[in-house]
């Protein structure tokens, strides 16, 4: 077949006219980000891949980018998972055995629970990571750090066996495991499993303060490099949190995981993402975005927090990670991210007319969740402050009744001839909150 010149040129400016309405998209998604993160002294890196096509945007302060080196916190267990995994297709183990084939007893850990249910959350386990990380963090205590952490496991929840309770002590448990079968240590194993094979070379095992490219980890305004420690990571986070790596080798990791055999069969990433319960498959969360499934598991740790989201349906993915705890504006920026992929438009932010909810400063009780936050009201802006959680998110104007939370998506809609009350809504939850002391600013 013959193709013209002017075909192909034709072609050419399509492909270009493609490419730089991709880029005015993200372009549009950084003008709506940049000034309030700059505002906030927030920073976010991110990637997207679509139509196997890798784009990057840096957002508000501090310059992040793809090849800055973080902790992706519990996005650790999923590799975890693949390490398992390896071992069930070389025939050293199944998901259906025991824990106590492979560990001496541990007090308050059922030795007949299985592989499986740890791997899915289903064990009923105590948590011994998450309690006191910020104690551990800051202590830098050796004794903290040497203790072994499955002799703090206490009671299990039995009516908890079966049912998806998220907790990191089942991957630490799982990481023993792996030691026990392979004789290895769990950081030599994702090394030479996968940082090497892959040549994932921004990418290590642990956290430390001396590696290259580190982007410096900010927790309640402050850096605190300085308290970086790799025996945190190393014996705290372990199997459950301890990696180090960067947005452009975590592409690299997915890509191969999900779109290769290099790591694990097909069938076998398909059994990651299928089995397990409707929240959590093998190492990955299970979600949909306007009913198109996609998996997921990001991670949060002191100074650093990872999001990420890939669509088996088209390959198409995004990451993103910020050197604090929380990522700041998390629901808006994923839905933005996820419209990008989809071809979707982006939305400006509402600014708040004030007048419209100067009767909505206060504190409220959510008494489904025996949460109480402020919904507080500084200059012209509003902010919903959860201090149980650390969370304090700039709430945005949906229409004239209703505010948006930025970060985990909740609105937030006043009731007619009800001055005490709003209606609630998250996911799909909606309820009645109540004002139980106001503020008037």
């Amino acid at each position: 077949m013959k193709i013209g010149k002017y075909t192909i040129i034709t072609l050419l400016l399509l492909i270009q006219s493609l490419s730089f309405a991709q880029d005015s998209t993200l372009n549009r998604i950084k003008q709506k980000f940049d000034a309030l993160l700059k505002e906030q002294n927030k920073g976010i890196a991110v990637l997207v891949k679509k139509n196997e096509k890798i784009k990057t945007i840096s957002l508000g302060n501090f310059d992040l980018h793809e090849n800055n080196v973080f902790n992706i916190g519990s996005a650790t267990k999923t590799f975890t998972a693949v390490l398992l995994l390896q071992e069930v297709e070389k025939g050293n183990l199944t998901l259906t055995d025991t824990i106590g084939k492979y560990v001496k007893p541990i007090q308050n850990v059922d030795a007949s629970l299985t592989i499986k249910q740890l791997l899915t959350h289903e064990s009923g386990l105590d948590e011994v990571i998450g309690k006191n990380i910020y104690t551990i963090f800051y202590a830098k205590k050796d004794s903290l750090y040497n203790e072994n952490l499955l002799n703090l496991v206490k009671k299990n929840t039995p009516d908890m066996v079966g049912k998806f309770d998220y907790c990191n002590t089942n991957y630490f448990l799982l990481g023993r495991i792996l030691e026990k079968i392979t004789d290895k240590s769990y950081f030599d194993l994702v090394r030479e499993r996968i940082i090497e094979p892959l040549q994932m070379k921004h990418s290590y095992p642990y956290v430390h303060k001396n590696l290259p490219n580190l982007a410096p980890p900010y927790h309640k305004e402050k850096d605190v490099t300085e308290y970086l420690d790799y025996k945190f990571y190393a014996n705290i986070a372990y199997s459950a949190g301890s990696i180090a790596s960067t947005l452009s080798d975590m592409a690299v990791f997915y890509n191969a995981l999900f779109e290769t055999e290099k790591l694990l069969k097909k069938e076998t990433v398909t059994l990651m993402m299928e089995s397990g319960n409707e929240i959590y498959g093998l190492g990955l969360f299970k979600s949909e975005y306007k009913g198109i499934p996609y998996v997921s598991h990001g991670g949060n740790n002191v100074g650093y927090a990872f999001r990420n989201a890939y669509i088996p349906e088209t390959n198409n993915l995004f990451l993103l990670f910020t050197n604090s705890h929380r990522i700041p504006f998390e629901k808006s920026l994923k839905n933005d991210l996820f419209a990008y992929l989809n071809n979707e438009n982006i939305e400006d932010f509402k600014v708040i007319n004030i007048a419209d909810f100067k009767e909505i400063p206060g504190k409220y009780v959510l008494k489904e969740a025996n949460l109480t936050f402020e919904i507080k009201r500084e200059k012209n802006k509003l902010f919903l402050i959860v201090e149980a959680q650390g969370i304090k998110s700039e709430l945005m104007q949906k229409d004239k009744n209703t505010l948006y939370d930025t970060a985990v998506g909740a609105t937030l809609t006043k009731i007619e001839d009800n001055s005490s009350g709003l209606t609630f809504s998250q996911n799909g939850f909606t309820t009645i909150i109540h004002k139980i002391s106001s503020k008037n600013q």
